[in-house]
């Protein structure tokens, strides 16, 4: 067998997933088989004891699906793929000797279901164990017993939280899930594997009992609320998922597996689906851009100059992938303010079980703090994140170019500033480039690599390289006036506060746009970037770009009153302190000039408007691609991934091919 190993030497077997020359485990149908032939075998063999699965990976157990075979086969294929794995896990419950899953590294969508399958479950307490079920992130379901298995194992509530969100667990926070029985180090994993085999058989679960009519359609009822009041009813994966789950609890294990199958076939062949899976592929091509493969260097030794919002975000999440990061700033207080973000923003990881306290401590560690001009000799890379003018930039990067080394990268976190400007204030531009980080960095994964005329393809390579280790996900783009993502938003955000003044009601406007499937609507969006942020960026793009771009006059407005928006308590709308609770703002609304719509299905005016900045952006070759803007705009702004990003929107529109979602909620 070419994946999988199988040793039956002694009365316990080991059954080895290893996927041949892939760094990753993943099921297809030859795995499948695979698997089938080998289980058949252990099934001959009755001296055996107990069956061990593990995986020669080093961070990963099973990775799921062939994601490949899922989005281009027939659906004839497709069915027969799930049908296939529904029958090889089925082998692996019903075998008459326990079995157990020694998890190690990612055990995530099919090779959880794996898991599930077997009798008990230990995980490795490494970093890379990750536990989950993720499918309905890619549009789909569990459908190899998944949703049938969870349930039983964990109990309803707790089954539909974790496939109904899609979320990844670490091997602790598994374990009080209940979704692993036992955590052990590495090291001896097999070893406490084999032992756990003398558990026997796992007894039939106890959650059954609780599984009543009555109690079931409580659960689903206010776990159908708790969507629609996330997703607007616009994802049909989750919702399929809670239909096939509640339907299934009562149903023999066939019937809940027929369920699964139905419910997975009809998933697959939505549009939905289809961008979402789209923009998998895409996520996964950034992670592994090639350029970053003439990079030489690893980064380690980095500093941020400025400890503002940014700059500390950007210090915070360098220090917590292992960078060694120097903090600078004009004064002792700003510095105190950056480290206090820093610290709540640690704290708060460590709340959330995303690092333990002391990861936290290290992480805390690894940031050192100047307001001197010493200490940045010995840095590869400096991210100036200061104040967004122009000329102050330009003297900074002046003098980073005399306190570094030569071969330091400078790069800049500016949103809009022109960095071919920045370079040609340097000695030697060809170290200047753009990291555009989003606000707030540990959430936003994107980060824009800004190139300038100028940059070596060295340093171009070294900060994609950079951007790909600290986990973010970078795409690459020409220096031109707010770069890629603000470009093509300020124009939507502009006709938004144009259609303000002539009398729209921001709350109207902003709900057509969450049923779109934005994450907010322009008139929050812009209070919570500030108002006078918003009018920095429109003015670099509207002497830039001065036929189509302007700075509405609200904006200017709201400003001179002292409303900058969310920070100020007052923007479009007013906000309550501590509290999620918002109203409009009534000295905004005294600003119109009139109380009557001028605009027909503004929702859709607003949306074209950036799949138009989107294409000139194209033509103007800001982005390489298509498929780089539309993932740059979902990464950066949340544009609704199921409609797969501005330019696939557009296309899709002009085809005539739209998203039925009403039709599949």
């Amino acid at each position: 067998m070419d994946h999988i190993h199988l040793n039956i030497d002694r009365d316990i077997a080991l059954l080895c997933f290893d996927r041949e020359g892939s760094s990753a485990n993943i099921f297809d149908e030859k795995v499948l088989l695979e698997l089938d032939k080998a289980l058949h075998i252990v099934e001959e063999n009755h001296s055996l004891n107990g069956l061990v699965i593990h995986s020669a990976k080093p961070t990963i157990f099973i990775a799921g699906a062939d994601i490949k075979t899922l989005s281009s086969s027939p659906e004839a294929e497709i069915h027969n793929l799930i049908n296939l794995g529904q029958s090889v896990f089925d082998r692996l419950e019903t075998l008459k000797i326990p079995t157990v899953a020694a998890i190690h590294g990612a055990c995530v969508g099919g090779g959880y279901e794996l898991a599930l399958a077997c009798d008990w479950r230990v995980g490795s307490d490494e970093k890379c164990t990750q536990i989950g079920l993720p499918e309905v992130q890619l549009g789909l379901l569990p459908a190899w017993g998944g949703s049938t298995r969870l349930p039983n194992l964990i109990g309803l509530p707790k089954a539909l939280d974790s496939i109904l969100s899609g979320k990844l667990y670490k091997a602790k926070a598994a374990h009080r899930r209940g979704m692993l029985d036992e955590i052990v180090p590495n090291v001896k994993l097999i070893e406490f594997a084999e032992k756990m085999v003398s558990k026997g058989k796992r007894e039939h679960p106890l959650f059954l009992q609780f599984h009543n009519p009555l109690s079931v359609k409580v659960i689903k009822a206010k776990a159908a609320k708790s969507l629609h009041a996330k997703t607007r009813g616009l994802y049909p994966a989750p919702l399929k998922a809670l239909e096939v789950i509640t339907d299934g609890i009562h149903a023999n294990h066939l019937g809940s597996l027929h369920h699964e199958l139905e419910g997975f076939m009809t998933l697959i062949a939505l549009p939905e689906t289809r961008e979402l899976l789209r923009l998998f592929f895409l996520s996964e091509r950034q992670k592994k851009l090639p350029i970053a493969r003439l990079s030489k260097q690893h980064i380690d030794k980095v500093a941020v100059i400025g400890a503002g919002v940014m700059g500390a975000g950007i210090a915070y999440w360098s220090a917590s992938r292992g960078r060694t990061v120097t903090l600078k700033d004009v004064n002792h207080a700003a510095i105190a303010k950056g480290m206090g973000s820093i610290e709540k923003l640690t704290k708060g990881a460590v709340k959330r079980h995303v690092m333990t306290a002391t990861e936290g401590r290290d992480l805390m560690d690894r940031i050192s703090t100047t307001t001197d001009d010493i200490g940045l000799h010995h840095k590869q890379l400096v991210i100036e994140a200061a104040i967004e003018k122009l000329d102050i930039k330009k003297v900074i990067f002046s003098k980073l170019a005399e306190l570094t080394n030569p071969e330091c990268i400078l790069a800049t976190n500016t949103s809009a500033l022109p960095i071919t400007e920045l370079a040609e204030a340097t000695p030697h531009p060809e170290r200047v480039i753009g990291l555009h980080f989003f606000n707030p960095v540990p959430r936003m994964k994107l980060v824009e690599v800004v190139k300038t005329p100028h940059t070596s393809e060295a340093v171009l390579a070294d900060a994609v390289k950079f951007v790909q280790s600290i986990g973010k996900l970078p795409v690459v783009v020409n220096d031109s006036p707010g770069f890629l993502v603000n470009r093509i938003l300020m124009p939507y955000l502009v006709l938004a506060g144009e259609f303000f003044t002539e009398g729209m009601n921001p709350l109207e406007l902003d709900n057509k746009i969450l049923d779109f499937g934005m994450p907010m609507g322009p008139y929050r969006l812009l209070d919570e970037v500030g108002l006078d942020v918003a009018i920095h960026v429109a003015s670099t793009l509207a002497e830039s770009f001065p036929d189509r771009m302007r700075v509405p006059k609200v904006l200017k407005q709201l400003v001179e009153l002292g409303h900058f928006g969310r920070k100020t308590g007052k923007g479009f709308y007013q906000y309550k302190p501590s509290s999620t609770e918002w109203t409009i703002n009534p000295d905004a609304r005294a600003l119109q000039e009139n109380r009557i719509k001028s605009a027909q299905r503004p929702e859709e005016k607003l949306i074209f408007q950036m799949s138009d900045e989107a294409q000139r952006c194209l033509e103007e070759g800001v982005a390489q691609s298509a498929d780089e803007i539309d993932f740059a705009m979902v990464m950066g702004t949340g544009y609704a991934p199921f409609r797969g990003g501005p330019m696939q929107y557009k296309k899709n529109k002009h085809l005539h091919i739209d998203h039925p979602v009403a039709a599949n909620t």
